[in-house]
Parts: C-alpha cells; sequence; structure tokens
C-alpha cells in the first residue's frame, strides 16, 4: 500500500495542476456574419487577420467571438493589413443583441486592447455594425400592420439562398415616382444599411409623411444584392473575377442580373444604392455622393434639399459630394466593369434622380455614427424624396466644381 502514496500524490498534484491551470482562450468567427482567421497567441497577444475568401485585394472587414477570456486583458493584433475603424471594434456581451464601442481607447488600426469582463464568457467583435438578413426579417414583421407590401424573393443565389425583395405600390394608378432602392452591392458595407432601413420605416410609419409617401410613390427595394456575402460574413469588396458592383457589364452574379432586369421592369424615377466607404483614406469621415461623370442641375437641387430636411445630426452638407474625376471617382476605378448606378443612368429612360451614398463607420463630419442616427438619416432622405416630388426648388444652377478633399 506504501508504494501506491507517490503515485497518488502524483495523481492528485496533478489533477489539481490540470484544474487550476488558465483555461484556453478560444477566438473563432462561428456568429452572424463571422470572419477571422485565428494564427496564435503569444503571451497577452493574439494575432489573427481578416479572411479575404477570394478578394483580389487586402479589405478590412471581420467579426469573431472570444470565450474563455474571462477577467484577461488581450490585445488583438492584425497581422496582413489595417482593419480597425477610428472608434475602435464594436464589441458585444450579449450576443449581437446590443454593440458598444467599448475598446475604443488605444485602439490603432493593427490593433486593441480589451479587458474581459470577469463574468464574460463569450464576447463578440466587430469591425462594423452588423446588419443581418434576420434584422431585416425582424424590421419588416414589426411594420406588417401598416401599408400594404409584397416581400418575395427576388432569384436564388449561386448558393441556393432566395435574395429578398420589398415592394410596395399605390392605390394610384399612376403614382408620381416610382423609386428603387438597393444595398450591400458590396456585402460587407453593413451599417449603410440602418439607412435604407430608416428610408424605407417611413413609408411604413403611421403618420402624414409615411401616407403621403404611400399614396405618391411606388417603392421597391433589394437589401441585400450579394446575399451570400451577407450571410458568410464575405469582404465583397475587390471579389474575383469582379464584385457584384462591377457586374452591370458581364451580369455573372444571378443577383445582379434580376436587380438589373427588376430595374428595367420597374422603370423608376429615383434610384438609391446604399455604400459604406474605405477606413481612414479617401473620404470615409463624411456623407456623401460620389457624382456620376454626366449629371444635372436636378442632383444638385437633391443634395441640398437632403441637407435641408436631414436628421440624425450627422451633417450632411451637399458640398461634401464627390465630383467625377476626383480621388477614386474616375474611369480608372471601373475597369472591372460597370456598376450599378452607371448602368441605370445610361439605360433607364426617364430616370432622374440616380446615385450612390457613402455612409462612414465612425465619425460623419465630428459626429458619431450608430445605427439609429442612420436609420434617422434616411428618415430625413424620405421627407427630401417628398419635397423634390413637390417640386421644392432650392438650386437652379450647376454649381462651382469644388476642390478635393
Amino acid at each position: 500500500m506504501r508504494r501506491l502514496y507517490p503515485i497518488l500524490a502524483l495523481l492528485v498534484i496533478t489533477f489539481c495542476h490540470l484544474s487550476c491551470a488558465p483555461k484556453e482562450v478560444v477566438v473563432d468567427d462561428d456568429i452572424p456574419a463571422g470572419n477571422i482567421v485565428y494564427e496564435r497567441t503569444l503571451n497577452d497577444t493574439v494575432y489573427v487577420h481578416q479572411q479575404l475568401r477570394g478578394s483580389k485585394k487586402a479589405w478590412f472587414y471581420w467579426a469573431f467571438r472570444v470565450r474563455g477570456a474571462q477577467g484577461k486583458t488581450l490585445t488583438f493584433k492584425f497581422t496582413k493589413s489595417f482593419a480597425i475603424c477610428e472608434r475602435g471594434p464594436l464589441v458585444s456581451l450579449d450576443r449581437g443583441k446590443s454593440y458598444e464601442y467599448l475598446a475604443e481607447q488605444g485602439a490603432t488600426p493593427h490593433s486593441f486592447t480589451y479587458t474581459f469582463p470577469k463574468d464574460a464568457k463569450e464576447v463578440w467583435f466587430y469591425e462594423c455594425h452588423p446588419y443581418t438578413p434576420q434584422m431585416w426579417d425582424e424590421f419588416v414583421a414589426k411594420c406588417s400592420h401598416i401599408g400594404e407590401f409584397e416581400t418575395g424573393g427576388l432569384c436564388k443565389t449561386r448558393k441556393g439562398r432566395d435574395v429578398p425583395f420589398f415592394r410596395m405600390t399605390t392605390k394610384n394608378a399612376l403614382p408620381k415616382r416610382s423609386v428603387v432602392v438597393s444595398a450591400r452591392h458590396h456585402c460587407s458595407e453593413a451599417p449603410a444599411a440602418y439607412v435604407m432601413e430608416g428610408f424605407v420605416a417611413s413609408f411604413l410609419e403611421d403618420s402624414e409623411l409615411g401616407a403621403w409617401l404611400r399614396e405618391s410613390v411606388e417603392l421597391t427595394v433589394v437589401p441585400f444584392v450579394d446575399m451570400d456575402g451577407a450571410v458568410e460574413g464575405d469582404q465583397g469588396k475587390w471579389r474575383l473575377p469582379h464584385d457584384h458592383n462591377r457586374d452591370y457589364t458581364d451580369f455573372i452574379y444571378p443577383e445582379t442580373a434580376a436587380l438589373a432586369s427588376l430595374i428595367a421592369e420597374t422603370e423608376p424615377q429615383v434610384f438609391m444604392d446604399f455604400h459604406n466607404p474605405k477606413l481612414y483614406k479617401y473620404n470615409d469621415n463624411y456623407i456623401y455622393t460620389p457624382y456620376k461623370e454626366h449629371h444635372g442641375v436636378v442632383e444638385y437641387n437633391f443634395s441640398a434639399l437632403i441637407e435641408k430636411y436631414q436628421e440624425g445630426n450627422l451633417n450632411y452638407k451637399a458640398t461634401d459630394n464627390m465630383p467625377y474625376g476626383v480621388s477614386w471617382n474616375k474611369d480608372s476605378n471601373y475597369t472591372d466593369g460597370l456598376n450599378v448606378v452607371n448602368w441605370v443612368a445610361a439605360n433607364i429612360k426617364g430616370i432622374e434622380i440616380c446615385r450612390t451614398f457613402e455612409i462612414p463607420f465612425a465619425y460623419a463630419n465630428g459626429q458619431q455614427v450608430y445605427p439609429d442616427k442612420m436609420r434617422q438619416f434616411g428618415h430625413g432622405l424620405a421627407r427630401a424624396l417628398k419635397a423634390y416630388i413637390d417640386g421644392e426648388v432650392l438650386v437652379t444652377q450647376m454649381p462651382e466644381p469644388s476642390v478635393e478633399k
């Protein structure tokens, strides 16, 4: 029996060591639209990079969760390229029900440090505010008691998913305007979808504005053009051989071909496509429209109306819009193929307003960007649309070309 004592003692010591040893920190992408490649952990530094998934150039979208880090302070370093906006990453302690820029202090374009609460068994981190198909479905369901609208599948993606669309027709045989709205041509540009949602919500609200819009405007919405990418957490931007917003020459993606057919069938007078810009470069700190090569005073007047009727305190200025030939808004940016706005402008007879909106990730002329503010901006956009249709004119001649920022 005495011979067993050393063995038993060794087993007890081993058991205590294993039970008292720090739990392994697990980093994975098993969250909605997750995207991360875990490399290694060295001391208190976790090395990761974003998964490009077929994009030919580095892009910056990522989303991951961390488990087993209760009470730890960890630094996360992105090894391939910059990936973090000026306010740091978004953090959720309740599995995506709410998000805050909790790790803003000390964040750099390549790294951030975060102290995990002692009871935080699972923490989600996102590069930007996510907007998932489930969130769109929940929004539409909440509005089902107001107005009559149609929802369904525009087409099937390459992977067999339904691409949702939304249509609200008027009781008038001849509505004053037909409007088509799209988002997520670049699937990782999720925050701009909140502007789209706020715009659509204006049609569904129990108000004088909502009643007027439902009576006067036929609205068609495609909220996820790159549906597969939005679900799977792809970058979308620079996708090989070209991304969805360069596909209006070849139409290799079923979603873009179906959207083009829908637009041709609908013949809208107003088309708007929502995007987010790049991080740290170009014009990522204010809302703007990159103007097409050929545009008239009508577009400038609409910009002035948006500035007048804007909501959300995001400080949109018509003078912030980007003229053609400035910065990235040049012919050289479209060598992979035509984007949707230029295709609509060239192919839809009677189009009056045709534009992209770039909604910044972090700041808009000094104001912090949040989902509710973006929704409010979308609501103000609907007010500007009403003013435009009602014939309000603020600009009567082409302004002088603005200087590149």
